[in-house]
């Protein structure tokens, strides 16, 4: 499997600037052969906690119907984040990461487990409440967005039958050795492809390195992009189920401990 790793510098709150962005890249990705191209968190607006500007009816997202267009269009399927205004009886909204195939058809959806509370996500967005995990050209694939990464406990609970991992984000580059070094570590406690995508350049007062990254089971680094907008394709290989059958770390864990200490 070929993946692109859509590195964009979104135009704050414009969906429509946003999106003649997402159809460059994805025309560029589909160019070079690539399977999937998937776009960094709330990928049209950027990290925006205006959800009465910014948010969609979770029921008819148009950025989903317009995103499905453009994956047929170029016969790509792609994984992109937005955001989800609350659904009835809720009072807050969600941060979604929706897959599309290359016909344009949900593949999965997942809400944000854990909103940035350090960053007023929280007061907006709330948490969801289950893990995705999407079946894809004979690979099982986990969903996660950006603050997750720093919660090692979902990443083993996927990695049961997930053997990629994507991390969509709009993590400053200030915390960018942070960001690297989770990806990494992940990737090697969990013997998994861990695929990062992040945006790049400056929005609402912040600065993004990009820094989406491809690491390999053992911790490889398989590609990167720093500090420009743009892609990366990285081949993803079948070479999981091996490692872990040569190297059965999973056999030692001891979860029932883990979780007993856990509740104490």
């Amino acid at each position: 499997m070929k993946i692109a790793l859509g590195q964009l510098n979104m135009a704050w709150e414009d969906k429509e600037l946003s999106l003649q962005k997402v159809q460059k890249l994805t025309a560029q990705a589909a160019a070079g052969e690539a399977d999937l191209i998937v776009f960094p968190e709330m990928s049209l607006t950027g990290f925006s906690m205006d959800i009465d500007r910014i948010g969609e009816d979770p029921d008819q997202p148009e950025s989903v119907e317009r995103m499905g267009r453009i994956a047929r269009e170029h016969h790509i399927a792609i994984g992109f984040g937005w955001s989800a205004l609350p659904e009835t009886g809720q009072a807050k909204g969600t941060n979604r990461f929706t897959m599309l195939d290359a016909e344009g058809k949900v593949l999965g959806e997942y809400s944000k487990l854990h909103p940035f509370r350090y960053g007023g996500e929280a007061d907006i967005y709330q948490g969801g409440d289950r893990l995705v995990t999407v079946p894809f050209m004979g690979h099982t694939i986990g969903l996660f967005v950006c603050y997750d990464l720093r919660f090692p406990e979902i990443f083993q609970a996927v990695s049961e039958q997930a053997d990629v991992m994507l991390v969509i984000a709009d993590w400053p580059a200030s915390r960018a050795d942070h960001w690297l070094t989770l990806l990494k570590a992940r990737a090697i406690e969990n013997q998994s492809y861990m695929v990062g995508v992040n945006c790049t350049g400056s929005l609402n007062g912040l600065d993004y390195s990009g820094d989406s990254a491809v690491f390999d089971p053992l911790g490889n680094l398989l590609g990167t992009l720093h500090g420009q907008e743009g892609i990366v394709i990285c081949e993803i290989g079948q070479d999981v189920q091996a490692l872990r059958q040569k190297f059965q770390m999973k056999q030692d864990r001891r979860n029932e401990f883990y979780i007993q200490e856990y509740q104490k």
